[in-house]
């Protein structure tokens, strides 16, 4: 007799906890004004030496402070109008892609919040996709959505989430969210 295993993803199916933000048309801001940048989630595993050799450099002050925190940072960061937009990942799958990951929002140099209130992984209900900078008090993310007959490859959904940057005491909060 032989056992055959399937293992499913917990971001397939229906919304996780953490992603049921993305489906509200306002969602609630979890940002305010004068956080500290969040510390990376602790890894069990060992991580691929090879993923961490991607990993970006730092080239910016606030990507020292991310880094500082335990984060990998992972792709280019995105800047104009005095903000900045820096990805850091706690952890990488067997391809090196991005797992616990987070975007990071800075106004001025002062951080502002995250893009969303959870970590997300690479190919899963709710991972940050693309960032659009729209001028000095706005900013644009989306978001992959997937259900339980979607294949990783390829989410049936995406979200985007419209955020306000209020510059006076710097915070990044969603504003609206809808799905095409």
């Amino acid at each position: 007799m032989s056992l055959v295993l399937f293992v499913v993803p917990a971001s397939v199916g229906s919304a996780r906890p953490q992603v049921a933000w993305l489906d509200e048309s306002k969602p609630a801001s979890w940002n305010k004004p004068g956080l500290s940048i969040p510390a990376a989630p602790r890894v069990q595993a060992t991580i691929d030496p090879r993923c961490r050799q991607m990993a970006r450099s730092v080239e910016l002050q606030e990507d020292g402070r991310v880094r500082d925190q335990g984060w990998d940072l992972v792709g280019a960061y995105q800047g104009g109008w005095q903000i900045v937009v820096i990805r850091g990942t706690a952890n990488y799958d067997g391809m090196c892609r991005p797992r616990q990951y987070q975007a990071f929002v800075f106004v001025r140099g002062v951080f502002a919040g995250t893009l969303s209130p959870e970590t997300m992984d690479s190919r899963a209900d709710g991972a940050l996709g693309q960032v659009f900078l729209q001028g000095n008090d706005r900013l644009m993310a989306e978001y992959a959505r997937y259900t339980d007959k979607d294949p990783l490859c390829c989410p049936s959904r995406i979200t985007s989430v419209i955020f306000e940057v209020a510059r006076d005491r710097p915070v990044v909060r969603p504003i609206s969210a809808s799905s095409k």
